[in-house]
């Protein structure tokens, strides 16, 4: 990790150059289509499906258990709610000595300060992984000391979990006291276990004693409440609710939800143990390193017409497409179609950022260059904190260079941007970077006209703090398949647990 003469931790692609800036016409070339394809979707999202579950883990097959692993490291260094510090990792052979291991991570939005606090973290994750006792029966204190220590570091996100966890078992509750349904009575008496728990803890200025004490014990709550009917039947009305396909003003889903994601950091926990024990050597003094986050971009005024209608003649100059997406544009008048794509321009949080997953792809490989011998075991993975956006699974796509991603939950964010290019990385980088505007661009243009032929929206999520970010289950026997984001079956069979050390 490369340091100054104060030890403080650089990134590695660090630089004092300001970015090679683009042009207003170019931004809005780009983006144009973008907030376009946005305001038609958020149109027609009456018509859009539930997203595919992601695909189920083959517990046999090394390489998903490897990027597994890597999707879970991401997942609990993502410590804030809102995008800011979503994270990627990609491990790679040490140049110097092939058999150790070289992690390197990029998250969203973080200062420079920032990140090496995040890389200290994960230095010190990866050393007590290393230090746990071989074998899950003499792992007990290695997995207390683990838990805590992720729990430490994700205490923002963490403590947003365990407040609202008592409001929407408190609006659970009085759903079940409301209705005369199956196991309302057994529900009801679980979630008043929940609300007589202290609330010390779950707020910003608490002690970190309580808040880790307070973390223990809902998550000992959580794990007995999943394996008993009470807690089946709460999965099934979160599910039914699920399968709606829209947004649910129900209690279910809402609890559910909050209930996988705190129990999601305990089954990190049992993941990377599990990691520890197919591949030792990803522990054994590994080397850990950071990219810079994009810079912020000026967002330029824009001067010429933002209509539908007037977007898409600018788009292309095939006649038939310009007539039928005009008639389609004006039946979508009545969503106000124009006024979204204003409001998108003119939106305060339209800061368009290169994605963690990008930044490193970007840094890691040329458009087109395929070299899997860098990646450790040959595995050319990067993993991340959440599903891969559609703009990030464009970018991988028309990057042509074989490495793989997380799959994508289908969310589409406008707010998105192809990393910088800098002056002393010359001309050829510039050319490559205009090589990925321009094929990126050509797919957003064919999800809009997708979008014209069918008179449908995709498959969409309606929030993405609805991302499990683990994408697995794993229970005692080490099993561990595929689920929907949203319904993780996380605590299942995972048994009483204790975090004192």
């Amino acid at each position: 990790m490369t340091t100054t003469s104060l030890s403080v931790p650089l990134p590695l692609d660090i630089t004092a150059e300001d970015p090679v800036p683009s042009t207003s016409r170019a931004i809005h070339k780009f983006y144009e289509p973008i907030i376009l394809y946005e305001a038609l979707i958020d149109a027609v999202k009456h018509t859009a499906k539930p997203p595919s579950p992601e695909p189920i883990i083959n517990i046999e097959d090394s390489k998903q258990v490897f990027c597994a692993f890597v999707n879970k490291l991401s997942h609990v260094c993502d410590k804030k709610r809102g995008g800011d510090t979503v994270t990627s990792f990609v491990v790679l052979k040490d140049q110097r000595n092939p058999a150790r291991a070289h992690f390197v991570f990029a998250a969203n939005r973080q200062t420079v300060s920032e990140l090496g606090v995040t890389a200290a973290y994960v230095k010190a994750l990866l050393q007590k992984i290393d230090q746990a006792p071989d074998g899950e029966v003499n792992q007990h204190n290695a997995r207390s000391s683990l838990l805590y220590h992720i729990l430490r570091f994700n205490r923002p996100r963490v403590s947003f979990y365990l407040r609202n966890l008592r409001s929407q078992a408190a609006n659970c509750l009085e759903s079940c006291q409301s209705t005369n349904l199956e196991h309302d009575g057994l529900i009801a008496e679980e979630l008043k276990k929940i609300l007589v728990c202290p609330s010390n803890g779950s707020h910003e200025n608490d002690l970190v004693v309580d808040y880790l004490r307070q973390s223990e014990t809902v998550i000992q709550l959580l794990v007995r409440m999943e394996k008993t009917p009470a807690g089946a039947a709460i999965k099934t009305r979160a599910m039914e609710e699920r399968m709606l396909g829209v947004t649910s003003m129900e209690c279910w889903p809402k609890f559910f939800h909050t209930m996988s994601r705190i129990l999601a950091y305990l089954q990190s926990v049992k993941f990377l143990l599990r990691a520890k024990r197919e591949w030792p050597s990803l522990f054994q003094d590994p080397t850990v390193d950071f990219l810079s986050s994009s810079r912020p971009m000026v967002k330029p005024a824009r001067q010429k017409s933002q209509r539908a209608d007037e977007i898409i003649g600018r788009m292309t100059r095939k006649t038939k497409n310009i007539e039928i997406f005009k008639r389609f544009v004006e039946a979508l008048q009545v969503f106000d179609l124009d006024a979204r794509i204003q409001q998108g321009f003119k939106r305060d949080s339209f800061k368009p950022t290169a994605h963690a997953e990008v930044i490193l792809l970007n840094w890691l490989l040329k458009p087109g260059e395929a070299a899997p011998e860098k990646f450790f075991n040959d595995w050319a993975y990067i993993g991340s904190s959440k599903p891969t956006c559609k703009l990030c699974v464009h970018y991988f796509r028309e990057h042509r260079s074989n490495v793989e991603h997380r799959p994508c939950h289908g969310n589409f964010y406008p707010s998105w941007r192809i990393p910088d290019v800098f002056p002393y990385q010359g001309e050829a980088a510039k050319e490559q970077k205009q090589l990925m505007v321009d094929r990126v661009l050509e797919q957003v243009r064919k999800d809009t006209f997708d979008i014209v032929r069918k008179k449908a929206s995709p498959s969409m999520k309606g929030d993405d703090s609805n991302t499990l970010t683990a994408g697995m289950t794993l229970d005692d026997s080490w099993s561990v398949r595929g689920s929907q984001d949203d319904y993780d079956d996380i605590a299942s069979m995972m048994g009483d647990v204790s975090l004192n050390s």
